[in-house]
This record gives C-alpha cells, structure tokens and sequence, in this order.
C-alpha cells in the first residue's frame, strides 16, 4: 500500500481516541490521503466498523466504564475482517495495565503501536518510563523482537530508532528526529495512520511502509522548522507533499531488515 494507492483509495479509518489528540490525528490521517471518523459510542460501532477499513484503539483517557466498550469495537472489527491496531498510552500504570490485559484475552489486537517503554511492557521488560514519554534505555530490536513472540501482532515501536516486527522479521530505521518527541499526539498520529496503509492488507511491509513514510515526513519538517511550537503543523504540511517515490528512496537507503 503506496501513498498513491492511500490518495486514490482514501481509506476510511474508525479511531477510538483520546480526547487531548484528537484533531491533530485526524489531521495527518487525512492530509496522507485517508478518511478519518472517530466515535467511542458503542452503539454505533457495528455500523461504522461496516464502512471503515482499519480501526484504532487509542486508551490514552480510557475510563473502567469504557473498557468493555474497546473489547466489543476490538471483536466487532475483527467479525469484520478489519485490522485492529492499538496505541496502548503509558500501558505500565497499573489501571492501563489491566486493561490492555483484558482486551488483549477477551478482544483482538493485529497491531501494536508504542514507545519503547510501552513495548517493553508487552515483553515483560523493565523500561523507565515517565507518563507517555520512555525514559530509559535498553535492546529496543531485542523489545520488539520479544513483544511481537508474545503477543502475536505486529509491533511498530517507534522512537529514535524505529523497530518493527512480525516475530520473525524484523525492520529497523536508524533516523533519529527529536523534534518529533517534542509534540504530543505524534504518536497517536502514527497509530492512526498506519490503518490507511494496512487497509488493503494487514501485512509487517506495510507497516514498516507507514513508519517510513511518518519518520521522512518528520526529518524534512525538522529541515524547516527548529522549534517545537510551529513543528507540528509543518509535519503536517510535509506528511500533504510526500511522494511514494521519496519514500521509495528514503527506505532504500534507511531501512535495514533483519
């Protein structure tokens, strides 16, 4: 799934989302070429999972009464034939903790979006964390590699070393963009958006497609933008102008499989 195959085909992507990030992820899904809808009512989710082509479970304001609502989007989805990623936010809080445990034994989860320290959690590694934000450090190939064996999903852990991996194959892409980290909702953004690139397959490539295209997008906007306030919408700009052939290039030169 291209970027040219996203802007012709504007998949629609379902996001249960946080209420701090909303907008901005909405934003980039549809400045890359899909269509965003979000919704947390549950009534309404067999309806809107009948149209949409990916679902997003982002837990990053879940409240205890919402949990059984994200279990029943994640079994309605998946009914459905449609690839359910999750952003699990700052999964190691105890309250979090729970919860991601009950959707991942009583719903379905194709794809995992976090932070190293996120990650970590899902392979039963010890990572500082602070809030939202990884802290510390570690193997975060080993991480990936590890929480993708125990969970049975595709893991996309980003940061500034970016690690994706099925289990069995592994991506890295070594291109380190700070700026990205200094805006919150980049990650949300990117969970997102990688439901436009697996809409048409739920495939590791197609992930890795997908944090390619959001690390090259974040590079150039550094390239114009060195402070944080102005950051983000530049992002925004530069995810409107990529070409699949520059994303082409850029994995060509900066994605090394394992």
């Amino acid at each position: 799934m291209t970027i040219k195959n996203v802007r012709t085909q504007s998949p629609l992507v379902l996001t249960y989302a946080n209420f701090v990030t909303p907008q901005f992820v909405a934003n980039v899904v549809n400045v890359i070429g899909g269509s965003p809808l979000m919704s947390r009512e549950v009534s309404e989710f067999n309806d809107l999972c009948q149209i949409a082509h990916a679902v997003v479970i982002n837990i990053g304001t879940l409240k205890a009464n919402e949990l059984s609502d994200i279990v029943t989007l994640s079994k309605v989805a998946t009914n459905l034939d449609k690839p359910v990623i999750l952003d699990p936010v700052a999964v190691a809080v105890p309250f979090r903790s729970k919860a991601v445990q009950t959707l991942m034994r009583e719903g379905h989860v194709d794809i995992i979006r976090g932070n190293a320290a996120e990650i970590a959690w899902f392979a039963d590694i010890d990572f500082d964390s602070q809030g939202i934000d990884a802290t510390g450090s570690g193997d975060v190939i080993a991480i990936a590699q590890l929480a993708a064996e125990k969970t049975g999903a595709i893991i996309a852990l980003s940061g500034a070393k970016d690690v994706i991996s099925d289990g069995h194959q592994t991506a890295v892409i070594e291109t380190d963009v700070p700026l990205l980290s200094t805006n919150v909702g980049t990650g949300d953004a990117l969970s997102s958006m990688i439901g436009d690139f697996v809409a048409e397959s739920l495939t590791m490539e197609n992930v890795t497609y997908t944090m390619a295209t959001f690390k090259l997008a974040g590079l150039k906007a550094s390239h114009q933008i060195t402070t944080p306030g102005f950051y983000s919408m530049q992002l925004l700009d530069e995810l409107a102008a990529i070409t699949s052939e520059e994303v082409a290039t850029f994995m060509t030169e900066s994605v090394q499989y394992l």
